[in-house]
């Protein structure tokens, strides 16, 4: 497995223990000049400081699961350090650095509960040397060199990880705030996304999908507030006639020209324009009368009459027919009020287009009923 697929607990305890025990060397070496240790204890000294943390980084490495592995070699550093300070009858110095150095790593990695793993595994170190001599000696004094380079190792190591975990914090933090950057720009995105989903590309306005998401709750606004309601049903006339004459792009700038004559005269915040299916576009007046919503859609009317649309060389000019229905002239039910308004386009249409037709004018009803 390669090191950077590896868990990062693998990589950073390689770390630790390679430096740490290398450390640990010289400072247990001057215990061993002391008690004047044989070439034997000198050599599985080194063997254990020095060749051990890349046998128990190799294991790792291999192993199906490297983190169970790892924890596992935590609680083996435990037993082979325990077995050295029975070795030594317990020097109390050397003792306590390497307990605290085994039950640090142990808490770290595997939380409290973990302790009590790490402290079996220095009292079956233990256990291993007392039962192979019949018992253990009890030397606690070392000398003030080597306990001064313990307290100083075991400063250090304390120091090293209170480093690490101030690093790991400040990293944690970076990426909480990175997190929650990516989550605003999702959140942003999302809602660029659902916007773009109720706007009609071609023109920018709402879409039919907006007008159904909103015309029932401004209904119902209107009606328990007693304000009236309009619908405004535009259609561009002979729209058919300036796609064949003049080609799609043409017909697409029309449909943009009046999309933009609506945008500019229709900017309260209440009012809904929407594109609401091919040359068809719909206005939502909320607090509008009929009476209102007529003489905005004469206004329409005769400004896009005037209008002029210049495309490839040729210079177009059509017209506005629209119907209009509303509430409380008619019930507060969407699906009927845009029926309505449809109805009453569709007589102006009839009655040579280019011109206004409400609801209320006679006909519409009855046949809206």
């Amino acid at each position: 497995m390669e090191d950077d697929k590896l868990h990062w607990v693998v990589t950073l305890n390689r770390r630790n223990r390679t430096v740490f025990f290398a450390l640990l060397f010289p400072v247990l070496g001057t215990h061993l000049l002391v008690i004047q240790a044989g070439a034997a204890m000198w050599a599985l000294l080194a063997l254990q400081l020095l060749v051990y943390p890349h046998f128990a980084y190799w294991r790792a490495r291999r192993a199906a699961d490297p983190l169970r592995a790892e924890m596992q070699n935590l609680l083996l550093d435990g037993v082979l350090l325990g077995m050295w300070i029975a070795v030594w009858g317990l020097p109390l110095w050397i003792s306590f650095m390497l307990f605290i150095g085994v039950c640090l790593n142990v808490v770290i990695f595997m939380g409290l509960s973990g302790m009590w793993k790490g402290l079996l595994a220095l009292a079956s170190g233990v256990a291993v040397v007392a039962l192979a001599n019949g018992g253990l000696a009890f030397h606690p004094q070392t000398t003030l060199a080597t306990s001064l380079l313990c307290i100083l190792l075991l400063t250090l190591y304390l120091l090293f990880f209170a480093q690490g975990a101030y690093e790991r914090g400040l990293s944690l933090r970076e990426s909480r705030r990175q997190l929650g950057d990516r989550l605003e720009e999702i959140t942003a995105l999302q809602a660029q996304l659902q916007e773009q989903a109720l706007r009609d590309p071609l023109t920018g306005l709402y879409n039919r999908r907006y007008l159904d998401q909103t015309l029932q709750r401004a209904l119902s606004d209107c009606a328990a507030s007693g304000t009236p309601l309009a619908l405004v049903l535009i259609d561009i006339d002979r729209f058919k006639r300036i796609n064949d004459t003049y080609g799609h792009p043409a017909g697409d700038e029309m449909i943009r020209r009046l999309g933009d004559l609506l945008g500019e005269r229709v900017r309260d915040a209440g009012p809904v324009v929407c594109r609401y299916g091919g040359e068809e576009f719909l206005l939502m007046l909320p607090g509008t009368t009929l009476d209102a919503a007529a003489a905005l859609a004469e206004e329409l009317r005769v400004a896009f009459e005037s209008t002029e649309v210049a495309v490839g060389g040729h210079r177009m000019r059509t017209t506005l027919s629209s119907g209009i229905s509303g509430f409380p002239e008619h019930p507060a039910q969407p699906e009927l009020l845009v029926r309505l308004a449809d109805q009453a386009l569709y007589k102006a249409k009839l009655g040579g287009r280019n011109r206004v037709v409400r609801s209320t004018d006679a006909g519409i009803l009855q046949m809206g009923s």
